[in-house]
């Protein structure tokens, strides 16, 4: 009885340590202009969605678009509309690669950091120009629900194995 009630401890403890952590934490839904596309012309703005809704503290949340000169195109403050982040960008003729960064803060207060770049050239093809932003930045289906199935089975395999335990212990008495 010794050796059946070791062996199930270590089998709950081999399952807990076996299954991945949570993680709740948001990411990069989409942007406008999409990640790595090529635009005939600047948009007047930069717009990133998130998954999640996002928080103002202070200046947490900003963007930053540099042409390949280094100079910034961004005006203004960046303004936040539910999981959406936006800045106005300068009426400008810029062209080339330009690289956008971003810092955001979810509601659950974890910061989001990133980068990408776009391009903006006026030759560009007609099936370059009419892609949009859910063909060259999908939305990334996030991992965190396969955590969470994992988590509520390991629970319900945990429970059910102290239960007989218990059940089994009162039985013997």
């Amino acid at each position: 009885m010794k050796m059946a009630k070791f062996a199930l401890i270590a089998g709950l403890l081999a399952l807990s340590l076996v299954t991945p952590q949570a993680s709740a934490h948001t990411v990069l839904a989409s942007a406008d202009p999409a990640v790595d596309s090529i635009i005939v012309d600047l948009p007047s703005a930069i717009s990133l969605t998130f998954a999640d809704e996002l928080v103002v503290i202070g200046n947490s949340n900003s963007i930053s678009a540099i042409d390949e000169t280094g100079k910034e195109l961004t005006t203004g403050e960046p303004e936040i509309s539910g999981a959406v982040l936006s800045i106005k960008l300068d009426d400008s003729e810029v062209t080339g690669v330009i690289k956008v960064t971003y810092r955001a803060v979810a509601a659950d207060g974890h910061v989001i950091t990133g980068d990408y770049q776009f391009t903006v050239s006026p030759v560009v093809t007609s099936e370059t120009a009419t892609r949009t932003a859910e063909e060259t930045a999908p939305i990334t289906q996030s991992e965190n629900q396969i955590s969470i199935y994992l988590i509520i089975g390991a629970t319900i395999v945990v429970g059910g194995g102290l239960s007989l335990f218990f059940i089994r212990k009162r039985r013997s008495k």
